[in-house]
């Protein structure tokens, strides 16, 4: 169902400026030999060694018994792992035909279209939502399941028809239109219950209507229909404005904010580019402290803050493009100075789910290759609704959540830190490993990385955090001034009835002069506790003492009359975490003594550099 009212591009501001697209203005096609001979050396080198690599070997073949995998096994990678590459190859392919003009890369192209245009679904097997429900382990050719992937794929295939366009066969090019309405256009309109628009709003919200953007502006040829899919689109943009928080955090980590409010910059991009500039969404009141987000999370190079299923370190350069076209509409500098130094790592332009409006804009945009504005101030964030802060001292960075147990992509995780020396992440959130069909199941807090005991947080009277919303902080305050940051939450609400716990108060200071953290857990608790544990997830070697834990260059100090410390090595087999930590990380536990282990108490640990 449609707004009545929408605070994002209203109604009457659609139908006349979609009548007049100027497609010229979104990006140059093929033909403009020009535009792209002035691609950057660097980036033409990197992109063309990229595509030769890939073109030396057979197209991936994905497989009928590969997607039952994941309904039979849970294994989502064998899969998507061909799927993923076969879209990757269409845009190197497409790079390398726009950078050098050649047929050859053309032809490849138009050879993975019809590849993925003869596929049986776009949707991954994990997502298939019908399928799923009957019990089957394959699609069937009548199924609609519209979700990320499959509007990317569409996505994917209306830049391939914009960019290459005068060069390809019109055979291809009405293959392309024809699967993309079939697949994408004509289910969206027709189907308005989609669980991502009604049960549920996180990013899937905007990274399909971002594709849905594309698909409209780029290849629907009817202006009434473009027009109705665009309003729709815009629509659901702005329901998930409306569920967003006033501060601009995004509860499910900096990774997810690319695909969250970095996607609502992708469609807001294409709408004001292709009507040269009449539709122009970026003055939505919560797009500033969207923008401001991920500059905020940014510890130092890939490192970020990473809370809830988002990975400790970011590494698509293509990210760059909606966040600096977020910074120059919402005039914050941070934003721009941070996707400058985003395109300059030196990463893969093409990621291995890569979205062709990015890559291209981070190619192209003469802004991302500026020098810096000034130098970029070192600054604490605090964000009530979301209730995280960020503060930061000379050497070092301390991250304190609140929140509650049932967040996008959770983990049982209210009142966790996360402290950073000199730019490097030392105690830590994991993150999460290789999804799998337990990721997102009844079973997901089985999956260690989700739950509380592997998070920096107590296990009290035996009791761990369970999921949900009920479980949550309660009362966050943050003070911050010159000297120091300060924050308290109460977490006995993100504990069972059971645990027996009247209070639980989480009190950190920062204090920047002395360059030192302090931790204290003040606790009233019904009866004598039988146990009292407290968990640090630490990165890097760890050498103790008595009373001192050294994990690099930090050095953690803890009350050896009140608790003992244990070291307990954990093993990390999953290479979507062993990339980020290595094989294995420390999970240093606190146990209290029987002096502690009373009614009532409070212990301190401290963090210094």
């Amino acid at each position: 169902m449609a707004h009545t009212v929408r605070d994002l591009l209203p109604e009457s501001l659609l139908s006349q400026a979609l009548a007049t697209l100027d497609l010229a203005g979104v990006s140059p096609d093929i033909g403009d030999r020009q535009a792209w001979e002035a691609v950057p050396t660097h980036d033409r080198t990197a992109l063309l060694a990229d595509a030769e690599e890939q073109l030396a070997r057979a197209w991936p073949v994905v497989l009928a018994s590969d997607y039952a995998r994941f309904q039979r096994e849970g294994d989502r990678e064998r899969y998507e792992t061909p799927y993923f590459e076969r879209r990757r190859r269409i845009v190197t392919s497409t790079l390398a035909a726009l950078l050098t003009g050649e047929s050859r890369w053309v032809a490849d192209v138009v050879d993975g279209v019809w590849l993925v245009c003869d596929e049986a679904t776009w949707t991954v097997p994990a997502h298939a939502r019908s399928g799923l429900s009957r019990g089957e382990a394959l699609p069937q050719p009548t199924d609609r399941d519209l979700d990320l992937f499959c509007a990317e794929t569409g996505g994917l295939l209306a830049w391939v028809d914009h960019l290459l366009g005068p060069a390809l066969d019109e055979s291809t090019r009405t293959r392309i239109g024809t699967e993309v309405d079939r697949r994408v256009l004509t289910p969206f309109l027709e189907v308005r219950d989609w669980p991502w628009l009604t049960e549920f709003t996180n990013n899937w919200n905007p990274w399909i209507h971002s594709n849905l953007t594309i698909c409209a502006l780029l290849l629907e040829r009817d202006p009434v229909r473009r027009a109705a899919v665009v309003s729709l689109v815009v629509d659901g943009l702005d329901r998930f404005l409306d569920s967003y928080p006033a501060d601009g955090g995004c509860d499910e980590g900096a990774s997810y904010w690319t695909r969250a409010g970095g996607a609502v910059a992708d469609s807001l991009v294409l709408l004001y580019d292709a009507t040269a500039g009449q539709l122009d969404g970026f003055g939505h009141p919560k797009l500033r402290p969207i923008t401001s987000y991920l500059p905020a999370m940014h510890i130092q190079d890939r490192w970020y803050v990473n809370f809830a299923d988002c990975p400790a370190q970011l590494s698509d350069p293509s990210v760059a493009y909606p966040l600096y076209r977020l910074g120059v509409h919402t005039d914050e500098p941070a934003a721009r100075r941070h996707a400058r130094a985003v395109k300059r790592r030196d990463d893969p332009l093409v990621a291995r789910i890569p979205s062709m409006a990015r890559v291209i804009g981070t190619l192209l945009d003469e802004g991302l290759r500026a020098d810096e504005e000034g130098v970029e101030p070192t600054r604490d964030t605090w964000l009530p609704d979301t209730e995280v802060l960020v503060a930061r001292s000379k050497h070092l960075l301390v991250a304190l959540k609140g929140g509650h147990n049932a967040e996008s992509h959770n983990h049982n995780d209210v009142g966790s830190l996360i402290i950073a020396v000199d730019g490097v992440p030392r105690v830590i959130d994991l993150g999460v490993g290789t999804y799998t069909r337990k990721t997102f199941s009844k079973d997901r807090y089985q999956i260690f990385t989700m739950r509380s005991d592997y998070h920096n947080l107590p296990r009290i009277n035996g009791f761990s955090q369970p999921p949900g919303r009920e479980f949550r902080a309660a009362g966050m305050s943050v003070e911050l001034n010159d000297a120091r940051a300060r924050s308290q939450v109460e977490l006995a609400g993100a504990y069972p009835a059971e645990a027996g716990i009247r209070s639980w108060r989480r009190d950190l200071v920062l204090n920047r002069p002395d360059e030192l953290i302090e931790l204290t857990d003040t606790w009233d608790l019904q009866e004598a506790p039988n146990s009292l544990l407290w968990h640090l997830i630490v990165n890097g070697p760890v050498t103790l003492e008595d009373g001192i834990a050294r994990a690099g260059a930090l050095t953690i100090s803890y009350d050896a009359n009140q608790v003992s410390l244990t070291a307990e090595p954990l093993p990390l087999d999953d290479p979507k975490l062993s990339t980020i930590w290595g094989d294995q990380v420390t999970r240093l536990v606190l146990s209290a003594h029987p002096s502690l282990r009373t009614p009532t108490g409070r212990t301190t640990i401290t963090f210094s550099s």
